[in-house]
Parts: C-alpha cells; sequence; structure tokens
C-alpha cells in the first residue's frame, strides 16, 4: 500500500492529447494525400482572398481622394471593437456546441468518468480541445484582417507588432471558451429537460437583435457609407467597446503594439490574459462540482425515471410525408428524431441559416443605395453558389455518416421485415426534404429580396432542386459504398477518405449544375440589361439545353452511387 504513487493527472491528460494528435497525424499523412492538400489548399484560398480583401479595403481607406481616414487613429479601435465582437459571438456558440459534444454525448467521456479521474480534470481535457478547434475559424478569419492592418497602418507596425499578435489570441479565445462552457453547464444542470428549447430561444433572442440593429443603421431613406453613416454607426457601438470589454483589450493592445505604444500593448495584453486565465480557473471549479450532475441529468432528462414517447415533432413530419409508404416514413422519422436529439448538429444549421436569412433580409437596402442595380444580377448568382455551399457541406457533414452510424446497430434494423435497399432511400428521402425546404426557402427569399425576374426565381428554383436531390443521392450512395463502421464519431467519419471523396464529388456536382442550369440565363440578363449597341445574346440552344443536361447530369448523381450503394449494402454480412 505504500508503493502507491499520486499520478499526476493533468500531466497524464497532456500526454494522452500529444499521443492522440500524433497517431492522427501519421494516419492522415499515410493516408489519403488528396484531402491533406484539399483542406490546406482551401485554407490558404480562404485566408488569400480575406488577406486581399482587407489589404486593398485597409489601402482604400487611408487613400486622401476617397476617405483619408490614417489607419493609426483612436478610430479603428472602434473598427475592431465590432469584429472582435462578432468573433467573441460566434466562439461562444461554436464552443459550447462542440463542447456539450464531447462533454455529454461521447463514449470516451463515459469511460473517462467511470476511471478515478477528477471531473475538473476531464472537463480541462475537453475543454482545451473544444477551444483549439473552435479558435481556428477565428484565426482563419482575424489573421489576415490583422496581418493586413498592420502592414498598411502608417510607417508599418513594428515587428513586435506580428510576435505579440499570437499572444492576444491565445488569451482572447479563453474569454469566450468560458462563457460557451459556462452557458453548456448552467443548460445541463438546471433545465435538461428543456436545454434545447432555451438554446433555440437564445439564438432567435440574439438573431433578432442583431436584425433590429442592421435595419437601424441601414433605413431605407438613408445613404450608406458615407462619413456620417460610418460615424455614427462607430458611436452606435461604442456602448459595446467600453474599457470593460475584453474585445476593447485586444482592439486597444493592439491598436497600441501598431503605434509602438509598448506599455500600453502589455497592459492591455495582460488584461486579457489575466481575466482570461481567472475565469477558465472558475469555469474549472464549477465543473469539478457540477459537471457529474450535468452528465447524470443529460442521460435521464432530469429526473431518476426517463420519459420515452414520440414527440409531436416525429409525429407532424410524420404526417408531412404521406406520400411516402409507412416503412419509409417510421425510418425517416428515426434519423430525424436522431438528429433533433442532437444539439451539436441542428444548432449549426439554425446558426446558418439565421445570418443567411439576416443577410438576404437586408441585402436589398444595400444595392438599392450603395452598390447599384447593375450588381443585382451577380449578387442573385453569389446567393445560389453560397446556399449551394452550404448544402453541400451539410450533405457531406450530416447525410454521408448516416449509414456508417448505423453499423453496430444494424442487426437490429436487419430483423425488420424490409430489403436492405429501402434503408437507402429512406436516407436518401430524409436528406432531399430537408435540403430541398432549407434550400429553396433561401433561393426563393434572397431572389424576392433583390426583386428578380420570375424566370431567374424558377431557374433557381430548379437548379435547388437538382442540386438536393443530387447531392443528396452523392451523400447517400457513397456513403453506403465506402461506410466506415468501426468509428462512432461521424465528424471523423466526414472528414476520412470517403467524406473526402464525396465533397470532391459534391463540390464539382455543384459547379457543373450551375454553370449549365443558371449561368446561361444570368448571362442573358446581364446582355439583355446592356447599354452596348450591340448587346450579346445568348443562343436559347445554350439555355434549354443547359437546363437538359444539367437535369440529366442531377439525376445521374441520384441514380448512379445509390445503385452503387445498394449493390455494396446486399453484399455486406453483419
Amino acid at each position: 500500500m505504500n508503493n502507491i504513487v499520486e499520478v499526476n493527472q493533468f500531466l497524464l491528460f497532456q500526454r494522452l492529447r500529444w499521443r492522440l494528435l500524433r497517431n492522427n497525424l501519421r494516419v492522415l499523412l499515410r493516408g489519403s494525400l488528396v484531402r491533406v492538400a484539399t483542406i490546406l489548399l482551401c485554407s490558404l484560398l480562404i485566408w488569400g482572398s480575406l488577406f486581399v480583401i482587407c489589404y486593398l479595403g485597409f489601402q482604400e481607406l487611408k487613400s486622401p481622394g476617397r476617405w483619408g481616414v490614417p489607419l493609426n487613429m483612436r478610430i479603428m479601435v472602434r473598427v475592431f471593437d465590432m469584429l472582435f465582437i462578432a468573433l467573441t459571438v460566434l466562439l461562444v456558440f461554436s464552443t459550447g456546441i462542440i463542447l456539450y459534444s464531447s462533454l455529454f454525448s461521447s463514449a470516451e467521456t463515459s469511460f473517462l468518468l467511470s476511471s478515478p479521474m477528477r471531473a475538473d480534470q476531464i472537463f480541462a481535457y475537453k475543454f482545451l480541445g473544444a477551444v483549439a478547434f473552435s479558435s481556428w475559424a477565428f484565426v482563419l478569419l482575424g489573421s489576415p484582417i490583422l496581418i493586413a492592418y498592420g502592414i498598411q497602418v502608417e510607417n508599418g507596425a513594428p515587428w513586435y507588432y506580428y510576435v505579440v499578435l499570437p499572444l492576444f489570441f491565445l488569451g482572447f479565445v479563453l474569454l469566450p471558451g468560458c462563457l460557451g462552457a459556462l452557458i453548456t453547464l448552467f443548460l445541463v444542470n438546471y433545465v435538461p429537460r428543456h436545454r434545447k428549447q432555451v438554446l433555440l430561444v437564445i439564438l432567435l433572442v440574439l438573431g433578432a437583435c442583431i436584425y433590429l440593429w442592421i435595419t437601424r443603421w441601414i433605413p431605407e431613406t438613408r445613404t450608406i457609407l458615407t462619413r456620417d453613416w460610418v460615424n455614427d454607426l462607430l458611436a452606435g457601438v461604442a456602448l459595446f467597446g467600453g474599457p470593460w470589454m475584453p474585445a476593447h483589450w485586444m482592439a486597444q493592445g493592439l491598436q497600441s503594439a501598431a503605434r509602438e505604444e509598448v506599455g500600453d500593448m502589455f497592459y492591455n495584453l495582460a488584461l486579457v490574459w489575466s481575466n482570461g486565465l481567472f475565469l477558465y480557473v472558475v469555469t474549472a471549479w464549477l465543473a469539478g462540482r457540477s459537471y457529474r450532475r450535468g452528465f447524470n441529468r443529460v442521460f435521464t432528462g432530469g429526473t431518476l425515471k426517463r420519459r420515452y414517447g414520440g414527440g409531436r415533432l416525429d409525429a407532424a413530419l410524420g404526417k408531412f410525408l404521406f406520400f411516402l409508404d409507412p416503412q419509409t416514413r417510421l425510418l425517416i422519422v428515426k434519423d430525424f428524431r436522431t438528429f433533433r436529439r442532437d444539439p451539436a448538429q441542428w444548432a449549426q444549421i439554425l446558426i446558418f441559416i439565421g445570418l443567411a436569412v439576416l443577410y438576404f433580409s437586408n441585402i436589398r437596402r444595400f444595392y438599392e443605395q450603395e452598390i447599384g442595380k447593375a450588381f443585382q444580377n451577380g449578387i442573385s448568382l453569389l446567393n445560389l453558389v453560397a446556399t449551394s455551399f452550404l448544402m453541400c457541406a451539410y450533405t457531406g457533414r450530416f447525410i454521408f455518416p448516416l449509414l456508417s452510424l448505423e453499423g453496430r446497430k444494424f442487426w437490429i434494423l436487419g430483423l425488420l421485415p424490409f430489403e436492405r435497399q429501402r434503408l437507402l432511400w429512406g436516407k436518401f428521402a430524409f436528406s432531399a426534404t430537408g435540403c430541398l425546404l432549407v434550400g429553396e426557402f433561401l433561393v426563393i427569399f434572397s431572389n424576392l429580396m433583390l426583386t428578380m425576374p420570375w424566370h431567374i426565381i424558377a431557374i433557381h428554383v430548379v437548379t435547388m432542386a437538382v442540386l438536393a436531390l443530387g447531392l443528396s443521392g452523392l451523400s447517400v450512395g457513397l456513403g453506403a459504398c465506402l461506410p466506415n463502421f468501426r468509428e462512432s464519431d461521424p465528424s471523423k467519419i466526414a472528414v476520412g477518405f470517403g467524406g473526402t471523396l464525396n465533397l470532391v464529388a459534391g463540390l464539382l456536382l455543384l459547379v457543373v449544375v450551375i454553370v449549365l442550369m443558371a449561368g446561361p440565363w444570368h448571362l442573358q440578363l446581364a446582355a439583355s440589361e446592356s447599354r452596348g449597341e450591340t448587346p450579346l445574346t445568348v443562343p436559347v440552344a445554350m439555355l434549354w439545353g443547359g437546363l437538359i443536361v444539367g437535369m440529366s447530369v442531377g439525376i445521374a448523381a441520384v441514380i448512379l452511387p445509390l445503385r452503387a450503394g445498394m449493390r455494396a449494402l446486399r453484399g455486406m454480412e453483419f
């Protein structure tokens, strides 16, 4: 008994994290190099595009002929306040969603809680991973803006500006990360049976506040992007950029570094780190006392007796799908029930849909007053492309792993009196229904806000229907051809070889269908509005031929992958 040595649990978890990271990198590099190259290329493309846009924007902002705003003035602090406030909101929600999945829906967490590990150490291990994962978007969006600012500021920022930039980033992500963790712990401990409803109410209230704020500063009778408008806008966000806000510490510290005010820079850096570490200690202390209690409440529904039964949403979906046979309808309801019980999935979709609706509902104000109707056609096409990209990401992230997640429970489905191919049709109908409802709503809403001609709206509706069916067929069919029954984490399935292949195929389908079906009609609309003496015209054969070929490609994207998936599914042994 005297030979028992106490283990440092923190160092043990860090050693575990390092070994998992090393093994994952080794598997990743030994596996598909195409996947690694695709991820790096997309990240570099996004980062480079943002850098170029911000570089040119700062150059335009300080040019004497246009704005003549010196970039080292205090007004830039207000601009950065807006940037970091927006990133804070995104980090709070993303960290909370990821942390909920890793703390309360992970098999690894159940195993760790059964071991003699302290709850606060398990929480810290999962928290650091969630913050690291969610902060990638923060770095990807924030670093090109701040680096471009450092280059364009008068006389250029000193060398230590770029050195302290990652230090500010690392300290700042602790603050919204801890806030998201505290919200998550509160929901699972005090409203365990209604946490989804509370989260939905929070999202709706936040969206309403953002909408009211935007409509206030982009009114119908006011010219935007003028000096007076910008001054009023920056004055309106002064409340959120006060000296007690972490976003202001970031903005003030980085501008102090660019202005070579070393003392003020270190003061704000110390504010960020001291408050971030203090809030992290408080969060870990509360987690040590409430994490196990919240975990038990999540798995018991808030009481010792767990309640079972179908929900009203399931019944409503069953009635909505009245045209399908009962077996397929029950399979769709089963997948929908699994989907709605996972806030990590539907919360992400609600956030994206809310941001899209917020953007589409206010875009008309922009183009009528500043951009001009000459860009209306291009904005409509870009909205179609953006909605299609979101749909492609949704099917790749949530639909492709569906069959793989059935692997360990497939014997239950095998006892049911229906053929295996009906399982694929059920998942295809589930995906197609969701994509059609959301995709058609977004494209119709965006075009109505842009007051596009009726024939463009009709083309977009048909294009979105082809993409919804095609992307669903690809994801379901390839998911059956390239399953991964050994993995229970859908995110890992989605980034595997099969998920990468599905993503590449979906992007190719997206480009081909939009170019063939919507491209010629937008080109024709642009030609008809041209003020040249001899406006160009698009041949009628290209207009209708593109529609026919695009629809044929979409049909092939549904039939061929599903047939291949059915053959693979019939040949599997369980």
